[in-house]
């Protein structure tokens, strides 16, 4: 089969969830296997991950897992894929080191087998030589891939800026990327998230004159809330806060294992005596320390939401205090982040943001970056990957009016479950399946199916009755009058059944009328069989219920033997 395959099963047109199958031949490898945050949230679901059973059926062709960078929208999934299949992952140092520690948790880390790769590395799996290029990002040890198959070349960005002056690390590897260019690049996969933002991503060393004006101007206690990941502003942090004499404080979970496993890595540096614990931070005055602490998106559970509440180790925010938001915000997050914003500034916080100051700049590449992308790659086909529909349209419609040679038919926009297949005569979509996502329960670390999910919702629109009916064993009749109690139905004005009807009678009593009724019409063998017996039911009360308030409840049916 001399034709490459590419299936995303998440990350297209949306958020997070980032994962890929790229086949060729009968030999098929997985980049990235990210988690996401589901819109479903409220209903009790705290991630998502991509549906890997969908991947069953290439499962003699699955040889390895290739991850592009440690962000979680990128690898916080791959315990729950290799539950499933047992396959090789790579990844450089950085990135391995944060996901023993998720296979740790999740008490897999000894069957795994983890291969550490250097930017420049070439992995031969099978048909596929995959070379790692350095890219710059928010993280480090980031890469894009260059992965060589008989028929051509597909390089994946992964997620990636044209940094000149990242803080940690060399920018991104052109030169190898060019060198690619040169022998010829069969298709690009090119993230897209900042697909719809002008000029070029500013470097990671913009925000510092910011940051040294609010060291400077901070004359309280200075609390800074950042991804946990952002190794390149956690080192900022660390470097201006030596500069002007105040100790770093690393509250949030995350916060201080990527600290620990930067600094035992080499990857950041802290002098002197500028890093101290929560114990030590309370013997120095407010304006001698610096706390680092999570929860820049509002999340409930991290640090700084604790401390907004006076819900944190006996420690919150007071009066004077600064908090430096240092971080974008992702979508979906946004009312979370107001609801801290209002906590914060009830405690009489000053808060300092993205839009007030230059605390925060993106990883991903802006239109620029893409052009440059783009020309140094020169791929025969564009896919953009990574982002929102909107953001994946916006890519190719920049790409066709600003760089010669892109037009409809090179630039190809797939989505989740789509199967693109390139070969010597074009590329086309040859398959579109519809891939329902996983959902997580934080808690647990447990997968809820679809259907829990779906059934919830349902819960949560339309509320839930319960109908319970007697009959005899022996002749199958009704005995008594069908019992009904509702809960969060629209219409009712409680779980007691007492609504009126338009004719006086209580709402309760005509439903029950109505069973009565469909009973008396069934025949015995309707009856006899309880399974037919409860779905009729069903369908007779939701029918009713349809007809007089024009309300979908979720319908329980109990049948009861005497």
């Amino acid at each position: 089969m001399s034709r490459i395959e590419i299936i995303p099963l998440g990350g297209i047109g949306e958020f997070g969830m980032n994962c890929m199958g790229i086949r060729y031949g009968d030999e098929m490898i997985v980049v990235d296997a990210g988690m996401g945050f589901p819109e479903e949230t409220p209903f009790g679901v705290d991630i998502s991950i991509p549906n890997f059973d969908f991947l069953e059926e290439y499962r003699d062709d699955l040889t390895a897992i290739i991850l592009t960078h440690g962000h979680e929208d990128h690898i916080g999934a791959l315990p729950y894929i290799l539950r499933k299949f047992n396959l090789p992952v790579y990844a450089s140092r950085f990135t391995q080191a944060l996901i023993e520690k998720k296979l740790d948790e999740h008490e897999m880390l000894n069957d795994v087998l983890l291969h550490r790769v250097r930017a420049n590395d070439i992995a031969k799996i099978g048909n596929f030589d995959i070379e790692f290029i350095h890219a710059s990002h928010s993280l480090v040890d980031c890469f894009s891939l260059a992965i060589t198959t008989p028929i051509g070349t597909i390089i994946h960005t992964g997620d990636y800026k044209i940094d000149p002056t990242p803080v940690i690390g060399p920018t991104y590897d052109l030169k190898t990327l060019g060198e690619y260019g040169d022998r010829g690049v069969l298709a690009l996969l090119g993230d897209s998230t900042n697909a719809t933002v002008p000029g070029r991503t500013p470097s990671e060393q913009d925000v510092i004159p910011a940051f040294r004006e609010i060291f400077e101007e901070t004359e309280g206690r200075l609390f800074v809330s950042t991804f946990s990941s952002s190794i390149h502003r956690l080192q900022i942090v660390f470097d201006i806060a030596h500069e002007y004499g105040r100790k770093v404080c690393v509250l949030g979970r995350s916060m201080v294992k990527n600290v620990e496993i930067a600094e035992e890595l080499g990857l950041i540096k802290i002098l002197g005596d500028t890093l101290i614990d929560l114990s030590s931070a309370r013997s120095y005055d407010d304006d001698e320390i610096c706390f680092l602490v999570t929860g820049s998106q509002g999340e409930m559970r991290a640090a700084l939401w604790s401390m907004a509440t006076s819900t944190y180790k006996g420690m919150q925010i007071d009066k004077g205090d600064t908090v430096v938001l240092s971080a974008r915000m992702i979508p979906g997050n946004e009312r979370h982040i107001s609801r801290l914003i209002g906590h914060l500034y009830k405690r009489g916080a000053n808060i300092i943001e993205e839009k007030r100051r230059l605390v925060h700049v993106s990883g991903h590449a802006s239109q620029e970056d893409i052009k440059i992308m783009v020309e140094t790659a020169r791929p025969k086909y564009l896919v953009p990957i990574h982002g929102e529909y909107r953001m994946l349209f916006r890519h190719k419609e920049y790409v066709k009016n600003h760089v010669p040679g892109y037009d409809d038919s090179n630039i190809i926009l797939i989505e989740n479950g789509d199967m693109l297949e390139i070969d010597e005569f074009g590329a086309r979509i040859v398959e579109r399946h519809e891939l329902h996502r996983t959902f997580i329960d934080e808690e647990s670390l447990e997968e809820i199916e679809y259907d829990v999910i779906r059934e919830r919702k349902k819960l949560a629109y339309g509320g839930a009755i319960s109908l319970v009916v007697t009959v005899n064993k022996k002749t199958h009749q009704l005995v008594g009058d069908p019992h009904i109690t509702y809960n969060g139905v629209a219409g009712m004005s409680d779980s007691s059944s007492l609504a009126m009807g338009t004719n006086g009678i209580t709402f309760g009593a005509e439903a029950r009328q109505a069973i009565s009724t469909a009973v008396g019409e069934m025949k015995r063998e309707q009856i006899a069989d309880r399974a037919v017996f409860k779905e009729n039911l069903r369908i007779h009360l939701k029918r009713f219920l349809q007809k007089e308030l024009g309300t979908k409840p979720v319908i329980v049916t109990t049948v009861v033997e005497v």
